[in-house]
């Protein structure tokens, strides 16, 4: 196993992605301090997971994240990768190959990684556990800590003895059995505790559920006898009933064939019916359609009016953008052209150098020819000669140098001249972008104006929508509520309803008679009359028992129910024929009448029949209904004779005197309250049924309101966006001119100072080439003084001297103009390169220009396409808003011809119910005799469903075929009996009893497991001890032993040991260092000197890679503190573990020697590091010395 490489993107100094590729053998990482080079050994300690700042050398953990220079902005995220070889196998992974990679970002957020597979930190420590790679051990030693090994506390030092013991995982496991250990104790507590409770309950719970049980056998025999005697007593009277039906059958033929007569007609009337109700409903649907319709053509041509703006808008952004793209393309093309034009001169300039370098060979030929033959002269002239060519040398060069600073002046005025031209077109350029920043800052107050409108409105709809929701809630919850009501109204009804139809509170001769069918019947006087409201105490009492009369149509009707009663021995009632009653209404005084607690005479106060006037004469004609007791006796004594007084609370007073009063429980009073109290319920329930239809349409109207709005809202939330978008494509525009306008700046600074230092150059040029001229001149006169004296000499090498001064001359000339020519080459490049890069921020603009353009256009083609749409759209709209109208007035006509046909079928329908009723009589007769019977099997049947929750049908699986009556009957009084006895029983104690045993032998039972756990846990963490104990004990030995021999080598003789400072508890113990280094006394490692300290920590960093060898070691200058010889000592000694790769970082050039392959971290921009790598089986060193 061995690192492959390291990559880093955004840690500390390495803003850049970069990767460093770790070889066999060492490698070292040099550099300046500040380049940067201690951050690639906290990079692998932090992506091996050091949770540490101070371990990093930092305050913050965020600070291991790139935090930008003054030319860099600041990077969001640190990531760090380290790949392992694993071929070996030595991690516990599957792979080959191992990617562990750290990223963290600003927001303290962090992940790890495995292979690109996300994991948790502690993953990664135990991939890494026991292999000596570990933030904690030996295989990081980081800049300034190698001091520490020795320097520590003795406690502080087993870390790297328990990192080279391998215990570090047993020890981890270690920690974590004793955490279950604690855990499982703890559980222990809790059982006990729970055991305790329940042995508490669980004997009372046994002696309840005994009793229980034994009232459940009781309760189910008793069960079993009484449903058998009932089922004996149903079977008798079926066998009776079965006698009367074969005579009913006959009769309900005859009542079929006119029932299905009946019936046709009914069907008939409710599918007209259901067909109204359809048509109302499509009615209904098809306005709601025409209003939909217009609703949405209004919404159409909003929408189209909204978008014809946005196109305008568009429209005008397109005309804008397409200038600025124009004008883009016209500098690109001046600046194209302005190259061309300097690539047209560089070529003639090359030419023109080309042709001076050849002069200038030319020259020097010819000069060399020409001082060849001037020798011969030299012993004649030797003394004026060497004048003359000093003089003429002096000379010629003043003269040269003139002419080379006039031609340089010449060069400068050029470059001032076209300095200042290009710093017109900079002046130029700024006050036109200065221009169109000030329109886009103008645009994004206009858009973030019409963002805070729009934000403005969202939040008055927010609290117009929040008022719509509570007012929909309220309604909806005002909906609930009145369908609750309804429902419980609509059940009140309908239990009152079948309590009439079924004559509930009349006596049971009523109820059988009214069952009977027998002709002629025409009601219960109770049934009979409406009476108002406050006077049904007084009516009911002026009745009396008369409430239960029966009024008959005849005598013969009287005395058929009379005989039927009879038969049945159902019990007595009075009948009332309507044609037998005789009245005689009470005449009353006008003193009576006319006083003020006079109500009115009772017959006259109720509502009835006209035909049955008499009857009710008979009954209440005599009957005066007065306010309260103290007028009763005031107009009793005024005489009436035969009038009975009767309070609106029930007080009576007869025509004889007697005073009657008082308050009881009467049924018939409520036979009249309930009369009273359908009619109010059902006038209730229509009045609920408005207020729910109103609700409803409340709701609905609140629901759509709110539809709209919501709808509305997203919208302006759409227009937030494409503002936000708009603003953030403006603000990109604002810095791109920002950025525009300080590189123009900055050049027009630079451009202005270059030209006061050309003007420096050119008067301080002035006064040079003057001062040549000067001493040229007083160089050529004394060459001619010199002259005179040597005519005759000079007369004879005149042709000589003059070829050699036209050849010097000629080489001088040629010089200047070769550099000339170079001056200006070099010039004329430097001015290329820079249009060049004028040109690509022109070309790099356009584009962005183009690319807004493009977006523009699309933007402006969707908005065209989009309203003609709409257009279409509306016409369709106009069409099925005529189709809709046609509908509407079809269904109308329609619905008409509907209701003539269920009015004809209506007449069918009481014709046919009429004949029924015929037949029905007929019947009725029949079925007096099974009416009784009926009942009885009624009685018997809820009797089992009441007492025993069991139905007949149910209660037939139960039956018993040997079943003595008698006995049963006696048996089951007698268990009655000891079931009252037994008294109150908890049923529930049986299960609750079953459960807690249940309960109570699974805790035992955990209990019982939890103590093996725990013998288990600590029989572990014994043999964990064990095996901690006995690995550190046999690795310390063999580090110690180590120790002496390698401390021996690297000091050329000496001793050091290593001791426990408590040897009878290694485990816990501290590690001292003991060190005598030649020729010193035996001492204490901290008594020693730094030099002393550092090969000391030195050595038992070898001890420990000797004992058990790293993968791989990264270290930080240790060696920082040794003087070359120790260096060159720990650089031999380092090749003995070939086995381990070494990454150094240092200053030393002893330990560079060494190295295999050699990294520079330099930081050529400030803040940024770089690395540059050379393997040393590459290096030439002819390359670097020739």
């Amino acid at each position: 196993m061995y690192f492959k490489r390291l990559e880093m993107h955004g840690f500390k100094s390495f803003a850049e992605p970069v990767i460093i590729d770790f070889h066999e053998g060492i490698t070292c990482i040099v550099g300046p301090n500040g380049s940067g080079k201690s951050n690639i050994s906290d990079a692998v300690r932090w992506v091996l997971g050091e949770q540490s700042p101070k371990a990093l050398r930092g305050g913050k953990m965020e600070e291991v994240i790139f935090n930008g220079t003054e030319s860099r902005r600041p990077r969001g995220m640190a990531e760090v990768t380290l790949v392992i070889d694993n071929s070996t196998g030595i991690l516990d992974i599957e792979y080959k190959e191992v990617a562990i990679t750290r990223r963290m970002f600003r927001s303290g957020e962090s992940e790890y990684l495995i292979n690109d597979n996300p994991c948790r930190l502690k993953d990664i420590r135990e991939l890494i556990m026991d292999t000596g790679i570990g933030v904690d051990g030996y295989s990081i030693i980081g800049q300034g800590k190698i001091s520490d090994i020795v320097s520590n506390k003795p406690e502080s030092r087993r870390e790297i003895f328990e990192e080279a013991a391998g215990i570090v995982a047993y020890k981890t496991r270690k920690q974590e059995t004793e955490r279950k250990l604690i855990g499982t104790k703890n559980n222990l507590e809790r059982i006990d505790d729970i055991v305790g409770e329940i042995e508490g309950r669980i004997g009372g719970l046994k002696e309840d559920s005994i009793k229980a049980k034994r009232y459940l056998e009781l309760k189910e025999h008793y069960k079993d006898l009484e449903i058998n005697i009932i089922l004996r007593n149903i079977e008798s009277t079926l066998h009776k009933n079965n006698e009367y039906s074969g005579d009913i059958s006959e009769l309900g033929n005859k009542l079929d064939s006119i029932n299905r007569q009946r019936k046709q007609a009914d069907e008939s009337f409710q599918e007209l019916q259901k067909r109204n109700g359809v048509l109302e409903e499509l009615s209904s649907d098809l306005n709601r359609k025409l209003i939909e319709n217009k609703d949405k053509m209004n919404s159409i041509s909003s929408e189209s009016r909204l978008n014809h703006e946005k196109l305008l808008h568009l429209r005008k952004e397109e005309e804008r953008l397409s200038g600025e793209v124009s004008n883009f393309a016209e500098l690109i093309a001046a600046g194209e052209k302005e190259l061309e034009h300097l690539r047209v001169e560089l070529t003639e300039i090359d030419e023109n150098l080309a042709a001076a370098e050849k002069r200038l060979q030319e020259k020097i030929y010819l000069y060399d020819s020409v001082t060849g033959e001037s020798s011969k002269f030299s012993d004649i002239i030797d003394e004026n000669n060497e004048k003359i060519i000093s003089l003429n040398s002096e000379a010629a060069s003043k003269k040269s140098e003139a002419k080379s600073y006039k031609s340089y002046q010449y060069t400068l005025e050029d470059r001032k001249e076209k300095l200042q031209t290009e710093l017109e077109k900079l002046k130029e350029n700024q006050t036109k972008s200065t221009f169109d920043l000030g329109e886009k800052k103008k645009e994004i107050e206009r858009l973030q104006g019409l963002q805070n409108e729009i934000k403005e409105k969202i939040q008055s709809q927010l609290e117009n929508r929040q008022k719509l929701e509570q007012e929909e809630l309220y309604f909806r919850r005002k909906l609930e509520e009145l369908k609750i009501s309804q429902s419980r109204t609509e059940t009140r009804l309908h239990t009152i309803e079948e309590m009439e139809q079924n004559f509930e509170g009349y006596n049971y001769a009523v109820k059988y008679i009214m069952r009977c069918g027998i002709s002629g019947i025409e009601g219960v006087v109770g049934e009979m009359i409406n009476v108002p409201e406050g006077y049904e105490t007084a009516v009911e009492t002026a009745l009396g028992a008369a409430m239960q009369n029966i009024v008959v149509a005849d005598d013969d009707c009287a005395k058929k129910a009379i005989t039927a009663l009879k038969v049945s021995q159902s019990g007595r009632l009075t009948f009332l024929p309507v044609g037998s009653i005789n009245s005689k209404k009470a005449v009353l005084d006008g003193s009576i009448t006319s006083d003020h607690g006079f109500c009115g005479i009772g017959s006259e106060l109720i509502d009835f029949e006209p035909r049955y006037k008499k009857i009710f004469d008979y009954l209440l004609g005599r009957v005066v209904i007065v306010k309260d007791l103290n007028s009763a006796i005031l107009l009793s004594k005024r005489g009436s004779n035969g009038v009975r007084f009767v309070t609106l609370d029930g007080e009576v007073i007869n025509s004889g005197g007697a005073i009657t009063g008082g308050r009881y429980k009467n049924k018939s009073a409520n036979l009249l309250e309930r009369k009273n109290e359908i009619s109010k319920l059902k006038n209730l329930l229509h009045s609920q049924e408005i207020g729910i239809d109103e609700t409803s349409k409340k709701l609905n109207e609140k629901k759509d309101a709110l539809s709209e709005m919501i709808r509305i809202s997203k919208e302006d939330v759409e227009r937030i966006r494409k503002c936000e978008i708009s603003i953030a494509r403006v603000k990109d525009g604002i810095t791109y001119l920002e950025n525009v306008i300080a590189d123009i700046k900055l050049n027009a600074e630079k451009n202005e100072k270059e030209i006061i230092q050309i003007d420096r150059d050119l008067s301080e040029m002035s006064d040079v080439i003057l001062k040549f001229d000067e001493e040229s001149r007083a160089a050529q006169s004394e060459i001619e003084k010199i002259g005179k004296e040597m005519d005759e000499i000079l007369q004879k090498h005149q042709k000589n001297k003059k070829a050699i001064e036209f050849a010097n001359q000629g080489i001088t000339e040629a010089r200047i103009d070769v550099n000339l020519w170079e001056e200006k080459r070099n010039n004329l490049n430097g001015n290329i390169e820079k249009n060049k890069e004028a040109v690509e921020r022109l070309r790099v603009r356009s584009e962005e220009q183009v690319d807004k353009l493009s977006d523009i256009r699309e933007d402006k083609g969707k908005l065209e396409q989009g309203t003609g749409g709409s257009n279409m759209q509306l016409e369709r709209l106009k069409v099925k808003l005529l189709e809709l109208q046609e509908d509407i007035e079809k269904v109308s006509l329609e619905k008409s011809e509907v209701g003539v046909k269920l009015g004809e079928l209506g007449n069918e329908i009481t014709r046919t119910d009429r004949e029924s009723n015929l037949y029905r009589d007929q019947k009725y007769q029949l079925e007096i005799k099974k009416a009784k019977n009926d009942t009885q099997l009624d009685n018997m049947k809820d009797k089992l469903w009441n007492e025993f929750e069991i139905s007949y049908a149910q209660a037939g699986d139960l039956r018993k075929e040997e079943f003595a009556m008698s006995s049963a009957v006696k048996e089951s009084r007698e268990i009655r009996k000891e079931l009252k006895e037994i008294g109150d029983v908890n049923v529930g104690a049986i299960e609750e009893y079953k459960q807690v045993s249940k309960r109570y032998e699974f805790l035992t039972e955990q209990r019982e497991d939890i103590l093996k756990a725990m013998e288990e846990l600590e029989d572990l963490v014994n043999n964990l001890d064990k095996t901690i104990m006995r690995s550190f004990k046999e690795n310390f030995n063999k580090v110690e032993e180590n120790f002496e021999n390698v401390f021996e080598e690297l000091f050329g003789g000496g001793y050091a040991e290593l001791r426990m400072e408590n040897e009878n508890n290694p485990l816990e113990s501290g590690i001292e260092i003991v060190a005598q280094p030649p020729g010193k006394k035996l001492q204490n490692i901290n008594l020693m000197s730094g030099g002393e300290k550092t090969m000391t920590a030195i050595a038992l960093m070898f001890a420990v890679l000797k004992t058990k060898p790293t993968p791989f070691c990264i270290l930080d200058e240790i060696e920082a503190a040794l003087d070359d010889k120790n260096i060159d000592k720990f650089s031999h000694y380092l090749r003995k573990f070939a086995e381990t790769q070494f990454a150094l970082i240092t200053h030393q050039k002893a330990t560079m020697e060494h190295a295999d392959v050699l990294y520079g971290i330099t930081m050529p921009e400030r803040g940024i590091s770089k690395v540059l790598s050379l393997r040393m089986g590459d290096y030439d060193p002819d390359e670097y010395t020739s």
